[in-house]
């Protein structure tokens, strides 16, 4: 082991790549080798966090998750019908047309509104969740159906667990024993929504085929998602900081119009009345 160690370390000195080596540039270059999903169970709630309150706070991250809704979505993404029939098409087009202003389990906005929000929610977070919420007869819908979307934080990434049978339980997400995801463990409320403290960390099993996980793996194997914001959080925090104090020292450089000097501190300043500063009697 340590015979190969060493080779390892040889290779990468004489091996030609120059990303490999420990020289003064790349000496405070040390990258992680840990998996995605490791890195993500460890930051991936304070990366949202931030990514969160930029857009909360900060324009240019506003005008970037707009810019990619409106980009994505536009004012959403609408199918078309390949359906010969005309008076079939029509009538599947007129319950389309239904389904679509009912699809919202909230009630807040209707499908296309719904992708509009999960394009958010996927450059904000990295993923979003769709839950698929089957209702009564009597609910008197068009379609009994109706989606509810959940963001990321109420899937815990700190659930980890193995389970009778041989599955287990990963960052949220139930796998069986040939790694199929199963179901999915979903809090039943927002664990930063203090206006509701009810069933605080409670959560709920939903079954994998009710749920729609919405995410853009960068790595293989990866579970969870990782927001877009990532790479340019500390710039942008930075940036907007140092905004802050540029339009600070230009306030407080404008708020100076002169400074008026005297000789010695016993010396009067002397009084010249508008107009009349050519007079020299009265000075």
């Amino acid at each position: 082991m340590v015979l190969e160690g060493f080779r390892q370390r040889l290779g990468a000195v004489i091996g030609g790549f120059d990303a490999a080596q420990m020289h003064r540039r790349l000496r405070g270059f040390r990258a992680s080798r840990a998996h995605v999903n490791t890195l993500i169970a460890g930051a991936g709630e304070t990366i949202t966090a931030r990514a969160r309150w930029l857009v909360r706070n900060n324009g240019y991250a506003a005008n970037a998750v707009e810019a990619f809704a409106c980009n994505v979505v536009g004012d959403g993404i609408k199918p078309s019908s390949s359906i010969a029939d005309a008076d079939l098409k029509e009538e599947l087009q007129t319950l389309w047309l239904a389904w679509t202003d009912e699809a919202d389990a909230e009630g807040l906005t209707d499908f296309y509104g719904l992708q509009r929000r999960a394009t958010r929610e996927v450059f904000l977070a990295g993923e979003v969740f769709l839950r698929i919420r089957t209702r009564r007869t009597s609910d008197g819908l068009t379609v009994p159906l109706q989606l509810q979307m959940l963001p990321s934080e109420m899937l815990p990434l700190a659930m980890n667990r193995e389970l009778p049978g041989a599955g287990q339980i990963r960052q949220g997400i139930e796998f069986n024993a040939i790694g199929k995801r199963v179901a999915y463990h979903f809090l039943r409320r927002h664990p930063g929504d203090m206006t509701d403290p009810g069933l605080a960390g409670e959560t709920v099993r939903v079954p994998a085929g009710d749920v729609i996980h919405i995410i853009d793996p960068v790595e293989a194997g990866q579970l969870r998602g990782v927001s877009r914001f990532a790479p340019a959080i500390v710039k942008l925090f930075t940036l907007d900081l140092y905004d802050d104090a540029e339009l600070e020292r230009k306030k407080v450089a404008a708020m100076f119009a002169m400074f008026i000097t005297s000789p010695a501190p016993e010396t009067p300043l002397l009084w010249i009345p508008l107009g009349l500063q050519g007079d020299s009697e009265l000075l």
